[in-house]
């Protein structure tokens, strides 16, 4: 059984307060990572206790810890763990969902796509040839895009694909017809689609935009889904419910390093304690009595697991 937590957080410009001093107030503990993800590990942590650690070494369960860097820019550390022969039978991704069990999430494809046009002075547009206009009509295939792959991959768990723009950049100045303009996209992915099939069917739609496109990727996050009856789902629904929790299983529009993890790991899951919504918050926290009940539901999941082994 392994768990996983990165260690990376995102940046701290405009943190109220210290960012790098936990500082305790009504019952939340506040700090960059508090949330995403030092308070997940923290629980975990303070799992391993001496009746925990004495019965998984008194069972045929190996307990593994990968402690990652880099998801926060793209899953950089979990792919080179996949990528050197890390595998294991469970895996526990701990991340904040409010100890609800995400058993499948979404992907993330971001991706520019360029418009060519042709500059001149903007005294007479007409010998010109303006990037910027063709936009709403790449934009419109991005979107139609999005929908027919939609009619192929759905799920009553994740929904359908969608497609969010996110910037747009063209033109040097006023008076200059504009000779390129980039957007930048995220287009979430689901369970079945890749990234270079997402972006290959757009090259393929936008083959006769004048001018001709350029599509670069930027940053793929993979899917992820474990059935609802799986093993591991269910033993961490038992472990919950014995710890008076109600169990509840959900999927998740965002990604994690489960995705990459995923397909090497026998039954995978995402599961902590604190809230998303307090994930890259300029006042992160986590409550208190949120890593308590943490502990206490992973010490029940590991004690039985030591018990099955």
């Amino acid at each position: 059984i392994m768990f996983e937590s990165h260690l990376d957080t995102v940046g701290v410009a405009g943190f109220d307060g210290d960012p790098f001093e936990l500082r305790e107030r009504d019952g939340r503990l506040q700090g960059r990572g508090a949330c995403d993800t030092k308070g997940p590990l923290a629980a975990f942590m303070a799992a391993l206790d001496a009746d925990v650690l004495g019965a998984l070494k008194a069972s045929a369960v190996q307990l593994a810890w990968l402690g990652a860097i880099g998801e926060e820019t793209g899953n950089l550390g979990a792919e080179e763990a996949v990528a050197a022969g890390l595998r294991a039978d469970a895996c526990v991704v701990l991340e904040p969902t409010d100890l609800h069990i995400v058993h499948a999430h979404k992907g993330a494809c971001w991706f520019t796509v360029a418009t060519r046009g042709r500059a001149v002075h903007a005294s007479d547009p007409a010998r010109g040839d303006n990037a910027i206009l063709k936009i709403p009509a790449v934009w419109r295939e991005i979107e139609a895009a999005a929908q027919a792959a939609g009619e192929i991959h759905q799920s009553a768990v994740l929904g359908r694909p969608t497609v969010s723009l996110g910037t747009i950049r063209g033109g040097t100045a006023t008076n200059v017809v504009p000779d390129r303009c980039e957007i930048q996209v995220d287009r979430r992915l689901m369970p079945g689609e890749t990234a270079a099939a997402v972006l290959a069917d757009l090259r393929a739609r936008l083959a006769d935009v004048p001018g001709g496109i350029e599509i670069r990727l930027l940053k793929e996050g993979l899917p992820f889904h474990t059935p609802a009856e799986a093993g591991l789902v269910r033993r961490f629904s038992a472990a919950l419910a014995a710890a008076g929790i109600a169990p509840v299983l959900e999927g998740a529009a965002w990604c994690s390093d489960a995705g990459p993890l995923a397909p090497v790991c026998g039954e995978t899951l995402v599961w902590g304690p604190g809230s998303i919504a307090q994930a890259h918050t300029v006042d992160e926290y986590i409550e208190a009595a949120a890593l308590e009940s943490g502990r206490d539901v992973l010490r029940r999941f590991l004690l039985d697991a030591a018990r099955a082994g």
